[in-house]
């Protein structure tokens, strides 16, 4: 399905002025997660060295929201302090996890540390203990145990990453339907295609200049019709599900600027309506508003029930103008719920790091990037810095 870029909203983040920044405590984990692309080389960071890397990558990226990742973050024995020390810098806390390890005790630590979202990994992919065999139309009785329990919680802000293969692509209506139906209590999904390394015939890889053996990487596979999911494919899915489905906002790739590597919906409801959508000029308007008084971008804003104020967009938003009007048809129809409140919600579709003929295609204007020995870089690359001191480039044989 072709998408217009006409009537989408390019991000405008550089490298340098980022809404995200990343950091990674551990690269221990409790679950084995197909396509991971993280090795177990190192085990807990000290905290120091931690702290470092979180103020660097403060420096160097203006980022507005700190992804602190692993491996599995609530392994690591300092994770209160670390999620204090961001908060305490000016930055959101956002913990990356599979949730294994989440207790009421601790998810009350980390909201008072200034945690402000949990980003839950949950796919049918994981073999997760007690739900292997489940697919993901099944696995939304998990996610609806972790969504419970933050908004039990209160004060901090629910995700969720999900692992999209080719054999789980017709469930993502299943996923969407769930999201929409927990609006108050889930801000944000990444519906995130599976990605290995390629290994074909007429491609070697090379790092520097010199041949590596990238077999090394427990990510790789021959089979390349699994990794060659795209974002294109995953939005006509949930088109097709939903007629009225309407993304507002992109990034596109570096080496392949016709690909999105992220693509945005947004969606406006209450707890028991979705209205309709964010567009274009909503989006960035916010963006533009939000840089003018903070003087960076952002990813999520800290209260989700942003309230009727939202409707102002309509002044500006056609997608806003339609929504709007869906609003007030309801409240003539039910006056009682004119205090109901309303709710922001995202659906993010991504196309991960791939390696095409000749280069790889990374986000252009990634919003994940990270410091590694002082040099700042996308987190995705990480462990091709930690095995061979560079990045993978794939060289076409003549």
């Amino acid at each position: 399905m072709n998408i217009s870029r006409n009537g989408l909203y390019r991000f405008p983040w550089s490298r340098k002025d980022n809404p995200g920044g990343w950091v990674e405590v551990t690269d221990l984990c409790d679950l084995h997660c197909p396509g991971c692309y993280r090795h177990s080389l190192e085990g807990h960071r000290p905290l120091e060295e931690v702290k470092h890397d979180i103020l660097l990558c403060q420096k160097l990226t203006n980022c507005d929201r700190m992804a602190i990742a692993g491996g599995e973050p609530l392994l690591y024995p300092d994770i209160i302090e670390v999620v204090d020390f961001i908060s305490h810098h000016r930055m959101k806390p956002v913990l990356l996890t599979n949730g294994r390890r989440l207790t009421w005790e601790t998810a009350v630590e980390l909201k008072k540390a200034g945690l402000t979202k949990f980003h839950f990994h949950v796919d049918s992919g994981q073999k997760r203990p007690g739900w292997v065999g489940k697919n993901e139309a099944e696995m939304n009785t998990l996610r609806q145990d972790f969504a419970d329990l933050v908004w039990q919680l209160g004060g901090v802000q629910n995700g969720y990453n999900v692992t999209v293969f080719r054999s789980s692509l017709k469930y993502l209506p299943d996923i969407l339907d769930w999201a929409k139906q927990n609006i108050h209590k889930v801000q944000h999904i990444s519906l995130v295609a599976f990605r290995g390394i390629p290994i074909e015939a007429g491609i070697r890889f090379q790092v520097k200049g010199k041949t590596i053996d990238a077999r090394v990487f427990q990510h790789t596979t021959s089979s390349l019709e699994d990794v060659d999911l795209t974002s294109d494919e995953m939005f006509a899915v949930l088109k097709k599900h939903n007629s009225d489905f309407t993304p507002c906002a992109y990034l596109n790739g570096t080496h392949n600027p016709e690909t999105f590597k992220f693509l945005i919906t947004i969606h406006i409801g209450g707890k028991d309506n979705i209205y309709g959508y964010m567009g274009k000029k909503g989006v960035e308007i916010t963006q533009s508003v939000y840089h003018l008084f903070y003087g960076r971008y952002f990813l999520f804003l800290k209260n989700p029930g942003i309230g009727r104020k939202a409707f102002l967009l309509s002044l500006v938003d056609r997608e806003m103008r339609k929504t709007l009007r869906r609003y007030l048809r309801s409240k003539i129809k039910n006056p009682l719920r004119i205090f109901e409140k309303i709710y922001i919600q995202s659906i993010s579709l991504q196309q991960p790091n791939e390696f095409l003929k000749g280069d790889a295609n990374l986000c252009d204007g990634c919003m994940n990037m990270m410091v590694y020995r002082g040099e700042l870089i996308p987190s995705c690359r990480l462990d091709e810095y930690r095995i061979f001191g560079g990045p993978l480039k794939p060289v076409i044989i003549e």
